[in-house]
Protein backbone atom coordinates (compact mmCIF):
# COMPACT_ATOMS: atom_id res chain seq x y z
CA UNK A 1 0.00 0.00 0.00
CA UNK A 2 1.36 3.42 -1.01
CA UNK A 3 2.14 5.91 1.68
CA UNK A 4 0.06 9.08 1.33
CA UNK A 5 1.11 12.61 2.21
CA UNK A 6 -1.22 14.49 4.56
CA UNK A 7 -1.82 18.21 4.85
CA UNK A 8 -3.15 20.47 7.59
CA UNK A 9 -3.29 24.17 8.44
CA UNK A 10 -0.87 25.23 11.18
CA UNK A 11 -1.06 28.50 13.09
CA UNK A 12 1.32 29.77 15.77
CA UNK A 13 3.96 27.07 15.31
CA UNK A 14 6.23 28.56 17.93
CA UNK A 15 3.52 29.72 20.36
CA UNK A 16 4.41 33.40 19.98
CA UNK A 17 1.09 34.86 18.79
CA UNK A 18 -0.80 37.34 20.96
CA UNK A 19 -3.42 40.08 20.59
CA UNK A 20 -0.64 42.40 19.45
CA UNK A 21 1.78 40.02 17.71
CA UNK A 22 0.82 38.53 14.33
CA UNK A 23 2.41 35.26 13.19
CA UNK A 24 2.32 33.32 9.88
CA UNK A 25 -0.18 30.65 8.87
CA UNK A 26 1.42 27.57 7.32
CA UNK A 27 0.33 24.49 5.40
CA UNK A 28 2.02 21.46 6.93
CA UNK A 29 2.77 18.47 4.70
CA UNK A 30 3.63 15.19 6.46
CA UNK A 31 5.11 12.25 4.56
CA UNK A 32 6.89 9.22 6.04
CA UNK A 33 7.13 10.97 9.43
CA UNK A 34 8.84 14.00 7.89
CA UNK A 35 7.13 17.41 8.00
CA UNK A 36 7.58 20.35 5.66
CA UNK A 37 5.96 23.75 6.13
CA UNK A 38 4.78 26.15 3.42
CA UNK A 39 4.20 29.75 4.39
CA UNK A 40 0.88 30.99 3.02
CA UNK A 41 1.95 34.63 3.25
CA UNK A 42 -0.85 35.30 5.76
CA UNK A 43 -0.01 36.73 9.19
CA UNK A 44 -2.69 37.26 11.85
CA UNK A 45 -2.98 37.75 15.60
CA UNK A 46 -4.07 35.20 18.17
CA UNK A 47 -7.72 36.26 18.29
CA UNK A 48 -7.96 36.34 14.48
CA UNK A 49 -7.63 32.61 13.82
CA UNK A 50 -10.06 29.87 14.80
CA UNK A 51 -10.96 26.44 13.39
CA UNK A 52 -8.39 26.70 10.58
CA UNK A 53 -9.89 29.99 9.36
CA UNK A 54 -9.00 33.67 9.71
CA UNK A 55 -11.71 35.60 11.55
CA UNK A 56 -12.29 39.00 13.21
CA UNK A 57 -10.22 40.64 10.50
CA UNK A 58 -11.12 43.12 7.78
CA UNK A 59 -9.20 41.08 5.18
CA UNK A 60 -10.41 37.63 6.30
CA UNK A 61 -11.98 36.72 2.94
CA UNK A 62 -8.76 37.43 1.02
CA UNK A 63 -6.63 35.77 3.70
CA UNK A 64 -8.73 32.58 3.75
CA UNK A 65 -8.70 32.53 -0.06
CA UNK A 66 -4.90 32.77 0.00
CA UNK A 67 -4.62 29.88 2.49
CA UNK A 68 -6.97 27.77 0.36
CA UNK A 69 -4.94 28.47 -2.78
CA UNK A 70 -1.70 27.26 -1.18
CA UNK A 71 -3.28 24.16 0.38
CA UNK A 72 -5.26 23.24 -2.75
CA UNK A 73 -2.16 23.62 -4.91
CA UNK A 74 -0.37 21.13 -2.68
CA UNK A 75 -3.32 18.71 -2.60
CA UNK A 76 -3.66 18.85 -6.41
CA UNK A 77 0.01 17.92 -6.77
CA UNK A 78 -0.37 14.98 -4.37
CA UNK A 79 -3.52 13.73 -6.12
CA UNK A 80 -1.90 14.02 -9.55
CA UNK A 81 0.97 11.82 -8.40
CA UNK A 82 -1.48 9.23 -7.06
CA UNK A 83 -3.64 9.22 -10.21
CA UNK A 84 -0.59 8.81 -12.47
CA UNK A 85 0.87 6.13 -10.21
CA UNK A 86 4.03 8.23 -9.78
CA UNK A 87 6.25 8.38 -6.72
CA UNK A 88 5.63 11.32 -4.39
CA UNK A 89 8.55 13.01 -2.64
CA UNK A 90 8.76 16.09 -0.45
CA UNK A 91 11.67 17.30 -2.58
CA UNK A 92 9.54 17.03 -5.69
CA UNK A 93 6.72 19.00 -4.05
CA UNK A 94 9.15 21.69 -2.95
CA UNK A 95 10.48 22.08 -6.48
CA UNK A 96 6.95 22.18 -7.87
CA UNK A 97 5.85 24.88 -5.43
CA UNK A 98 8.95 26.94 -6.22
CA UNK A 99 8.94 26.73 -9.99
CA UNK A 100 5.54 25.88 -11.39
CA UNK A 101 2.99 27.97 -9.51
CA UNK A 102 2.98 30.86 -11.99
CA UNK A 103 4.64 30.18 -15.35
CA UNK A 104 2.40 28.69 -18.04
CA UNK A 105 -0.90 30.09 -16.83
CA UNK A 106 -3.00 32.36 -19.03
CA UNK A 107 -3.33 34.76 -16.08
CA UNK A 108 0.35 34.41 -15.18
CA UNK A 109 0.95 38.07 -14.33
CA UNK A 110 -2.20 38.32 -12.20
CA UNK A 111 -1.17 35.13 -10.36
CA UNK A 112 2.32 36.54 -9.83
CA UNK A 113 0.97 39.85 -8.57
CA UNK A 114 -1.48 38.14 -6.18
CA UNK A 115 1.25 35.88 -4.81
CA UNK A 116 3.70 38.74 -4.30
CA UNK A 117 1.07 40.86 -2.53
CA UNK A 118 0.96 38.22 0.19
CA UNK A 119 4.68 37.39 0.18
CA UNK A 120 5.98 40.95 0.54
CA UNK A 121 6.57 42.32 4.03
CA UNK A 122 4.01 45.11 4.01
CA UNK A 123 1.38 46.27 6.49
CA UNK A 124 -2.20 44.99 6.32
CA UNK A 125 -3.35 48.45 5.23
CA UNK A 126 -0.89 48.57 2.33
CA UNK A 127 -1.79 44.99 1.35
CA UNK A 128 -5.47 45.94 1.32
CA UNK A 129 -4.72 48.87 -1.02
CA UNK A 130 -2.69 46.66 -3.38
CA UNK A 131 -5.45 44.04 -3.43
CA UNK A 132 -7.95 46.74 -4.36
CA UNK A 133 -5.87 47.63 -7.43
CA UNK A 134 -5.40 43.91 -8.20
CA UNK A 135 -9.17 43.37 -8.28
CA UNK A 136 -9.69 46.37 -10.59
CA UNK A 137 -6.99 44.98 -12.88
CA UNK A 138 -8.57 41.52 -12.83
CA UNK A 139 -12.04 42.85 -13.67
CA UNK A 140 -10.59 44.99 -16.47
CA UNK A 141 -9.10 41.90 -18.12
CA UNK A 142 -6.59 43.51 -20.50
CA UNK A 143 -3.48 42.74 -18.46
CA UNK A 144 -3.53 39.08 -17.38
CA UNK A 145 -0.42 37.48 -18.82
CA UNK A 146 3.15 38.79 -18.84
CA UNK A 147 2.79 39.26 -22.61
CA UNK A 148 -0.02 41.78 -21.94
CA UNK A 149 2.40 44.21 -20.31
CA UNK A 150 2.80 46.68 -23.17
CA UNK A 151 2.97 50.46 -23.51
CA UNK A 152 -0.41 50.45 -25.22
CA UNK A 153 -2.10 48.63 -22.34
CA UNK A 154 -0.49 50.92 -19.79
CA UNK A 155 -1.93 53.92 -21.63
CA UNK A 156 -5.36 52.24 -21.57
CA UNK A 157 -4.83 51.52 -17.85
CA UNK A 158 -4.26 55.25 -17.35
CA UNK A 159 -7.60 55.99 -19.03
CA UNK A 160 -9.33 53.41 -16.81
CA UNK A 161 -7.66 54.91 -13.74
CA UNK A 162 -9.00 58.37 -14.60
CA UNK A 163 -12.49 56.91 -15.00
CA UNK A 164 -12.45 54.80 -11.82
CA UNK A 165 -10.55 57.01 -9.40
CA UNK A 166 -12.67 59.04 -7.00
CA UNK A 167 -9.93 61.61 -6.50
CA UNK A 168 -6.95 62.56 -8.62
CA UNK A 169 -4.44 61.18 -6.14
CA UNK A 170 -5.91 57.70 -6.71
CA UNK A 171 -4.90 57.82 -10.39
CA UNK A 172 -1.26 57.99 -9.34
CA UNK A 173 -1.82 55.13 -6.86
CA UNK A 174 -3.21 52.90 -9.64
CA UNK A 175 0.04 53.40 -11.54
CA UNK A 176 2.26 53.17 -8.46
CA UNK A 177 0.95 49.72 -7.51
CA UNK A 178 0.99 48.26 -11.02
CA UNK A 179 4.44 49.71 -11.69
CA UNK A 180 5.78 48.05 -8.54
CA UNK A 181 4.72 44.54 -9.57
CA UNK A 182 5.81 44.96 -13.19
CA UNK A 183 9.23 45.99 -11.89
CA UNK A 184 9.32 42.87 -9.71
CA UNK A 185 8.26 40.71 -12.66
CA UNK A 186 11.22 42.11 -14.61
CA UNK A 187 13.59 41.36 -11.72
CA UNK A 188 12.28 37.79 -11.59
CA UNK A 189 12.90 37.46 -15.33
CA UNK A 190 9.25 37.13 -16.40
CA UNK A 191 9.32 40.23 -18.63
CA UNK A 192 12.16 41.89 -20.52
CA UNK A 193 10.81 45.43 -20.70
CA UNK A 194 8.97 47.64 -18.24
CA UNK A 195 6.69 50.14 -20.06
CA UNK A 196 6.99 52.49 -17.07
CA UNK A 197 10.67 53.01 -17.98
CA UNK A 198 9.34 54.96 -20.97
CA UNK A 199 5.92 56.15 -19.80
CA UNK A 200 5.74 58.55 -16.85
CA UNK A 201 2.63 59.74 -15.02
CA UNK A 202 3.03 62.66 -12.64
CA UNK A 203 1.56 62.65 -9.17
CA UNK A 204 -1.22 65.19 -8.72
CA UNK A 205 -0.83 67.86 -6.07
CA UNK A 206 -4.57 67.71 -5.39
CA UNK A 207 -4.95 65.94 -2.03
CA UNK A 208 -8.54 66.79 -1.28
CA UNK A 209 -10.24 64.98 1.61
CA UNK A 210 -13.99 64.44 1.70
CA UNK A 211 -15.64 65.08 5.05
CA UNK A 212 -19.11 65.60 6.46
CA UNK A 213 -20.25 68.88 7.94
CA UNK A 214 -21.92 68.83 11.36
CA UNK A 215 -25.28 69.33 9.60
CA UNK A 216 -24.64 66.33 7.33
CA UNK A 217 -23.50 64.28 10.30
CA UNK A 218 -26.75 65.14 12.10
CA UNK A 219 -28.74 63.99 9.06
CA UNK A 220 -26.84 60.73 9.00
CA UNK A 221 -27.55 60.15 12.70
CA UNK A 222 -31.22 61.07 12.35
CA UNK A 223 -32.14 58.91 9.34
CA UNK A 224 -34.35 55.98 10.34
CA UNK A 225 -32.78 52.57 9.67
CA UNK A 226 -34.38 49.18 10.27
CA UNK A 227 -31.84 46.80 8.70
CA UNK A 228 -29.28 45.55 11.24
CA UNK A 229 -26.30 45.63 8.81
CA UNK A 230 -26.97 49.31 8.06
CA UNK A 231 -27.37 50.13 11.76
CA UNK A 232 -24.04 48.45 12.52
CA UNK A 233 -22.33 50.23 9.62
CA UNK A 234 -23.61 53.62 10.82
CA UNK A 235 -22.43 52.95 14.37
CA UNK A 236 -18.94 52.00 13.16
CA UNK A 237 -18.81 55.09 10.92
CA UNK A 238 -19.84 57.35 13.79
CA UNK A 239 -17.20 55.70 15.96
CA UNK A 240 -14.63 56.70 13.32
CA UNK A 241 -16.01 60.25 13.33
CA UNK A 242 -15.67 60.41 17.13
CA UNK A 243 -12.17 58.90 17.30
CA UNK A 244 -10.44 59.61 13.98
CA UNK A 245 -9.50 55.94 13.63
CA UNK A 246 -8.83 54.61 10.13
CA UNK A 247 -10.80 51.52 9.12
CA UNK A 248 -7.90 49.12 9.70
CA UNK A 249 -7.19 50.67 13.12
CA UNK A 250 -10.87 50.33 14.03
CA UNK A 251 -10.62 46.64 13.07
CA UNK A 252 -7.59 46.37 15.32
CA UNK A 253 -9.23 48.23 18.23
CA UNK A 254 -9.56 46.26 21.45
CA UNK A 255 -11.11 48.16 24.35
CA UNK A 256 -9.96 45.76 27.07
CA UNK A 257 -6.26 45.94 26.21
CA UNK A 258 -6.01 49.47 24.76
CA UNK A 259 -8.27 51.75 26.79
CA UNK A 260 -6.94 53.06 30.12
CA UNK A 261 -8.99 55.18 32.52
CA UNK A 262 -7.20 58.47 33.25
CA UNK A 263 -8.81 61.48 34.95
CA UNK A 264 -12.30 60.06 34.61
CA UNK A 265 -12.10 59.27 30.87
CA UNK A 266 -10.84 56.38 28.80
CA UNK A 267 -7.67 57.21 26.87
CA UNK A 268 -6.15 55.17 24.06
CA UNK A 269 -2.47 55.31 23.09
CA UNK A 270 -1.55 52.85 20.39
CA UNK A 271 0.20 52.52 17.02
CA UNK A 272 -1.44 52.80 13.60
CA UNK A 273 -1.45 49.53 11.67
CA UNK A 274 -0.55 51.20 8.37
CA UNK A 275 2.45 53.25 9.49
CA UNK A 276 3.36 52.20 13.02
CA UNK A 277 3.06 55.84 14.12
CA UNK A 278 1.64 56.43 17.59
CA UNK A 279 -1.79 57.98 18.05
CA UNK A 280 -3.34 59.34 21.24
CA UNK A 281 -7.12 59.75 21.62
CA UNK A 282 -9.83 59.96 24.26
CA UNK A 283 -13.04 57.98 23.92
CA UNK A 284 -15.74 60.67 23.97
CA UNK A 285 -19.16 59.90 25.54
CA UNK A 286 -20.88 59.12 22.18
CA UNK A 287 -18.03 56.73 21.30
CA UNK A 288 -18.43 55.03 24.69
CA UNK A 289 -22.19 54.68 24.08
CA UNK A 290 -21.50 52.81 20.85
CA UNK A 291 -19.00 50.52 22.58
CA UNK A 292 -21.45 49.77 25.40
CA UNK A 293 -24.17 48.98 22.85
CA UNK A 294 -22.02 46.18 21.42
CA UNK A 295 -20.51 45.05 24.74
CA UNK A 296 -17.21 46.72 23.82
CA UNK A 297 -16.72 44.69 20.60
CA UNK A 298 -17.38 46.75 17.51
CA UNK A 299 -19.49 45.03 14.79
CA UNK A 300 -16.78 45.12 12.12
CA UNK A 301 -17.87 44.47 8.54
CA UNK A 302 -15.60 43.60 5.63
CA UNK A 303 -14.42 46.70 3.78
CA UNK A 304 -16.48 46.26 0.60
CA UNK A 305 -19.63 45.43 2.61
CA UNK A 306 -19.03 48.37 4.94
CA UNK A 307 -18.60 50.85 2.08
CA UNK A 308 -21.67 49.50 0.28
CA UNK A 309 -23.77 49.92 3.43
CA UNK A 310 -22.44 53.44 3.99
CA UNK A 311 -23.51 54.42 0.49
CA UNK A 312 -27.01 53.07 1.15
CA UNK A 313 -27.18 55.19 4.33
CA UNK A 314 -25.86 58.21 2.43
CA UNK A 315 -28.69 58.04 -0.12
CA UNK A 316 -31.36 57.61 2.55
CA UNK A 317 -30.01 60.56 4.51
CA UNK A 318 -30.05 62.74 1.39
CA UNK A 319 -26.31 63.40 1.52
CA UNK A 320 -24.74 64.13 -1.87
CA UNK A 321 -21.15 63.41 -0.90
CA UNK A 322 -19.85 59.92 -1.56
CA UNK A 323 -19.34 58.32 1.87
CA UNK A 324 -16.73 55.62 2.40
CA UNK A 325 -14.76 54.30 5.37
CA UNK A 326 -12.17 57.09 4.97
CA UNK A 327 -14.72 59.89 5.34
CA UNK A 328 -15.23 59.24 9.06
CA UNK A 329 -11.55 59.84 9.83
CA UNK A 330 -11.48 62.89 7.55
CA UNK A 331 -14.57 64.30 9.28
CA UNK A 332 -12.87 63.95 12.68
CA UNK A 333 -9.75 65.77 11.48
CA UNK A 334 -11.72 68.60 9.89
CA UNK A 335 -13.94 69.09 12.96
CA UNK A 336 -10.84 69.28 15.19
CA UNK A 337 -9.28 72.00 13.03
CA UNK A 338 -12.52 74.01 12.96
CA UNK A 339 -12.77 73.78 16.75
CA UNK A 340 -9.42 75.60 16.89
CA UNK A 341 -7.54 72.61 18.30
CA UNK A 342 -3.85 73.30 17.53
CA UNK A 343 -2.70 71.41 14.46
CA UNK A 344 0.22 69.98 16.45
CA UNK A 345 -2.29 68.34 18.80
CA UNK A 346 -4.48 67.06 15.96
CA UNK A 347 -1.34 65.47 14.54
CA UNK A 348 -1.02 63.43 17.76
CA UNK A 349 -4.71 62.47 17.67
CA UNK A 350 -4.41 61.08 14.16
CA UNK A 351 -1.00 59.47 14.38
CA UNK A 352 0.57 61.47 11.56
CA UNK A 353 4.34 61.42 11.24
CA UNK A 354 4.49 64.73 9.38
CA UNK A 355 2.41 67.79 10.23
CA UNK A 356 2.06 68.43 6.48
CA UNK A 357 -0.27 65.42 6.35
CA UNK A 358 -2.40 66.90 9.12
CA UNK A 359 -2.50 70.22 7.28
CA UNK A 360 -4.47 68.54 4.47
CA UNK A 361 -7.41 68.38 6.90
CA UNK A 362 -7.29 72.12 7.51
CA UNK A 363 -10.45 72.81 5.53
CA UNK A 364 -11.80 75.88 7.25
CA UNK A 365 -15.58 76.07 6.93
CA UNK A 366 -17.20 79.29 5.71
CA UNK A 367 -19.01 79.62 9.05
CA UNK A 368 -15.66 79.57 10.88
CA UNK A 369 -14.12 82.09 8.49
CA UNK A 370 -17.03 84.51 8.92
CA UNK A 371 -16.94 84.21 12.70
CA UNK A 372 -13.20 84.90 12.84
CA UNK A 373 -13.47 87.81 10.38
CA UNK A 374 -16.20 89.40 12.49
CA UNK A 375 -13.63 89.82 15.29
CA UNK A 376 -12.03 92.54 13.17
CA UNK A 377 -15.10 94.77 13.67
CA UNK A 378 -13.70 95.86 17.01
CA UNK A 379 -10.27 96.52 15.57
CA UNK A 380 -10.90 98.93 12.67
Amino acid sequence: MKKIANTRIVFDRHNTASKKVAVPVYVEVTFVKVRNFYNTGVKVKKDQFRNDRVCNCGQQVEYNKRIDIVRNTIIDYINTKLENNEAFTLAGLKEYMSNNSIVGRKDAFLSFMYQRIYERKITDGTRKGHLSVYHVLKRWGRIKDFSDITQGNILLWNELSITNAIKTKSIYNYHKVLKLYIREAKLFGYVKENPYDVLHFKRSENSDRRFLSIEELDRLKAVKLTELPLIKARDCFLFQCYTGLAYVDMCNFDFESMAKEVDGAYRVKNERVKTGNAYNITLLPPAMEILKKYEYHLPIQEMHVYNRNLQAIQYRAGIEKHISSHVGRHTFGTVCINQHIPIEVVKEFMGHKDIKTTAIYAKILDKTVNKEFDKLKNVF
